[in-house]
């Protein structure tokens, strides 16, 4: 019988701690220096490239990852397993409630003194992990410098420059109205550095500049083999973290991490292969927690890319591909089958619209209809790019492969790893991949700011209507939320009618626990797993 784990008391404790959180104290300094964990006696005990594993140390949680961060810089990179590893490090102004409601967290509160500028009062009892004073120059230089370098961060696009008001008051100034611009600031993205250690660093986000407010600092870091963090002695949340050291092993293979997970070597286990869920919550002293999230994944068609600039090639694919046999396929019952453009409950979902376009699923004889329309009576040579090291995309990538081939699309499967797989979709080289957009202000604007000039997910679908921007802005300058939401659902429709992209999976997260590790939660708006809040 499947074992099914109450959110409740997790979410119960998360706003306790959010509303009572204290100031902490301590004192150390916040390296990469190279000591190694070693592990008491006792547990189960194995190891991994000298890395020490036991599951019986309660000062220790032994988490298993699924994504290599490469660097420890705030908002380098847009990938949820990126941030869910140096959110653990740095912090935002902002948090977003398991309800969905933003609450300062390094900020008190704010107010818009025009409808383009934004103040933002922040809180004068926190440290950085080397001791130094967080202040309102950081907060201004994080933004500022993450703009000058272009870091691939979408919910600053909005922002022309932040300013020091003073020690503890920021000014946003923004090239246009947005109103959602705080639950923009919740995400993991929009973390906080230092600017002290960036200067006395030189730069080095390995090691030297790598200090930030959060509950952990960096310990060790093997490039594609593990992460160990530690405590922030002088992390301002009082009884935060609950368990001193994190130790986290980094397996990019959905299989790999599955039968990690069934070794009960580990306390957490992220990435594993949906399909090997039911066997893990089998096994006694582990269960899988599971729960549904803003994300949704896509197969993004470059509409700059021939033939993909086609509108009628594009509609023939999405005709081509059958949407519900390829999720049951990839994923089982897990998550849904897409119904949207963007996952359930986010303002701005409309499902009578992704009827109106998408509602006539797999239609091979349509699909060559559009074809032939399109000056492709024989059939066309289309190309799909895939992460190689996702098994399941990989799955799903070659189950449409056979799919579209009955309506004449001969589809070569791209599999890439993720660095030159990010530089070949930000050039624009590809013609279709798979990927994921994540609705993480609860609203659809949290997936549509990606998709606006400037930023470099834009790419994906080349994607050049100004009709789209405007009416993006017309939303984002929109208070009233009931208004704004029609106005989501307005740029979902003309994503939609252009055949930009096809909704295929909304998202569900699972991770399998130890039945003794308490307080783990998904958070639903960026998949983040906050481990301070975590004890054993």
């Amino acid at each position: 019988m499947k074992k099914f784990v109450s959110l409740s008391l997790a979410l119960t404790m998360l706003l306790s701690l959010i509303t009572f959180g204290l100031a902490g104290c301590g004192g150390s300094t916040g390296t990469s220096g190279g000591t190694e964990a070693t592990a008491p006696a006792g547990g189960g005990e194995t190891q991994q490239s000298g890395f020490s594993f036991d599951t019986g140390d309660p000062d220790t949680l032994k988490v298993i990852q699924n994504f290599d961060p490469e660097v420890f810089q705030p908002g380098n990179n847009d990938e949820q397993g990126y941030n869910r590893i140096v959110r653990q490090i740095y912090e935002t102004l902002f948090m977003m409630t398991p309800e969905g409601e933003v609450t300062p967290w390094l900020a008190t509160g704010y107010t818009w003194e025009t409808p383009t500028r934004m103040v933002i009062t922040l809180r004068d009892d926190v440290k950085f992990s080397d001791g130094s004073d967080f202040t309102a120059e950081d907060v201004a230089w994080t933004i500022n410098y993450a703009k000058e370098i272009a870091l691939p961060n979408s919910h600053y696009n909005v922002i022309t420059d932040a300013e020091v008001v003073d020690p503890y008051t920021v000014a946003l100034n923004l090239k246009e109205p947005c109103m959602t611009l705080a639950a923009h600031l919740c995400n993991s993205q929009c973390t906080i550095g230092s600017k002290k250690a960036f200067e006395e660093g030189k730069g080095d986000w390995m090691s030297a500049s790598v200090v930030g407010t959060g509950p952990y600092k960096l310990v060790k870091y093997n490039p594609g083999d593990m992460v160990q963090l530690t405590a922030n002695e002088h992390y301002w949340r009082q009884g935060e973290p609950k368990v001193k050291n994190i130790d986290m092993r980094i397996v990019k293979s959905n299989e790999s991490a599955a039968t990690e997970a069934k070794t009960l070597n580990y306390d957490i286990v992220i990435g594993a292969n949906t399909r090997e869920f039911a066997a893990i919550d089998a096994i006694d002293g582990v269960h899988m927690n599971e729960h549904m999230c803003a994300n949704t994944t896509y197969l993004l068609l470059n509409t700059a890319k021939a033939p993909m600039d086609n509108i009628k090639v594009r509609e023939a694919f999405a005709r081509a591909v059958n949407v519900a046999a390829t999720v049951k396929l990839t994923y089982g019952d897990f998550g849904q089958p897409a119904s949207a453009l963007v996952a359930p409950n986010i303002l701005g979902r409309n499902e009578a619209t992704y009827q109106k376009y998408y509602g006539a699923g797999h239609d091979v004889e349509t699909a060559k209809k559009l074809l032939a329309e399109a000056g492709f009576p024989n059939g066309v040579d289309l190309e799909i790019t895939v992460e190689s090291t996702d098994t399941q995309r990989c799955d799903m990538a070659e189950a449409i492969q056979a799919q579209v081939a009955a309506a004449g699309i001969n589809l070569k499967v791209n599999k890439m790893e993720s660095a030159p797989m990010r530089e070949y979709l930000g050039r624009g080289n590809h013609q279709i991949c798979i990927y994921g957009f994540t609705s993480l202000t609860m609203e659809a604007d949290g997936f549509l700011a990606q998709l606006q000039p400037g930023s470099a997910a834009l790419a994906r679908i080349g994607y050049d209507n100004q009709n789209f921007f405007k009416k993006y802005s017309e939303g984002a300058a929109t208070e009233d939320i009931t208004a704004r939401g029609k106005i989501w659902e307005e740029c979902c429709e003309m994503l939609m009618q252009d055949y930009t992209m096809i909704p295929v999976w909304h998202k569900a997260l699972g991770a399998a626990v130890r039945d003794n590790v308490e307080g783990f939660y998904w958070a639903t708006d960026y998949e983040q797993v906050y481990y301070q809040f975590i004890s054993k």
